[in-house]
């Protein structure tokens, strides 16, 4: 199953297109107050003038989960960026009645890619912030996808008739892509509003359950965006139903269960992490 994910749709034929206030008290008598001379040669009590001010500190926010999310939302950025890239040379080698796709544009397909961004989501994650991260994520991925018929069609470098059904094929996997182009800046700052207001989470170990279901969300969407070559257009706005299987056989690196109502199994081994099996397809 190839996987890629696009980004922005032309209008063309084609689509894609504490301050530390630092106080010195002087002529501190022994007790550590400041004397004023009194008549008769005494000490009198120091006026409220006289008195030490306060020193005033700036206490520094809590961590919040902002910080534990900022690989992530700079990995979507810059995969953003190579969308919109890749978007412009395709459309750019779709004329009005056919298509051919120079290296250089299919050189930048190639490099869509939304592990980075995948490989920068913390598991743990409460859900609300889990599913608005995964929103982004979604976006990315069915962005990508839909690029999967320029390499599959195009590679050749031959010139595919715009009426014929290979560049059928690419046009609509790039219509796929739109809806979530259109979206992905309001996701993003969604997604990173809710972080800032989100504190800092525990990561869990890489073998237990909350990291099995970061991974099998995202092989989902992944694998609903790539099935069947329909190249893009799965780019879900909550989170998919997951049920697990009773405890009994599940353990630490082995789950299984239905997501979205379909079977999965999830195994994890510390070379290759977690290992997922999603019945569809």
């Amino acid at each position: 199953m190839k996987k890629v994910l696009p980004v922005h749709v032309s209008t063309r034929p084609v689509l894609l297109g504490a301050s530390l206030i630092g106080v010195i008290t002087l002529g501190l008598t022994a007790c550590g107050r400041a004397a004023t001379p009194a008549p008769g040669g005494g000490a009198a009590t120091p006026s409220a003038s006289s008195a030490p001010a306060k020193t005033h500190t700036s206490v520094p926010p809590a961590p919040s989960a902002a910080t534990q999310l900022a690989a992530f939302f700079a990995a979507a950025e810059e995969a953003n960026g190579k969308l919109h890239h890749a978007a412009a040379l395709v459309n750019g080698d779709i004329g009005a009645t056919s298509m051919r796709y120079a290296p250089a544009t299919l050189a930048a397909v190639r490099a869509l890619s939304v592990i980075p961004a995948g490989r920068a989501i913390p598991a743990g994650l409460p859900t609300g912030l889990l599913r608005d991260v995964l929103v982004v994520y979604g976006d990315l991925d069915s962005r990508t996808a839909a690029f999967g018929g320029v390499e599959m069609y195009g590679s050749s470098g031959r010139e595919l008739p715009i009426s014929g059904p290979e560049a059928k094929a690419v046009l609509h996997g790039l219509h796929n892509g739109a809806p979530a182009a259109a979206r992905f800046s309001g996701d993003l700052a969604t997604a990173r509003s809710l972080a800032r207001q989100t504190p800092a989470v525990t990561i869990p170990a890489p073998d237990s359950r909350p990291a099995a279901e970061l991974a099998l969300r995202m092989r989902s969407i992944s694998i609903r965006n790539g099935c069947a070559e329909e190249f893009g257009g799965f780019a879900p706005t909550s989170l998919e139903a997951v049920i697990w299987r009773p405890a009994a056989g599940q353990h630490p690196g082995h789950y299984e269960g239905t997501i979205g109502g379909i079977r999965f199994q999830a195994d994890y081994t510390a070379q290759h992490a977690w290992k997922i099996i999603i019945y569809a397809c």
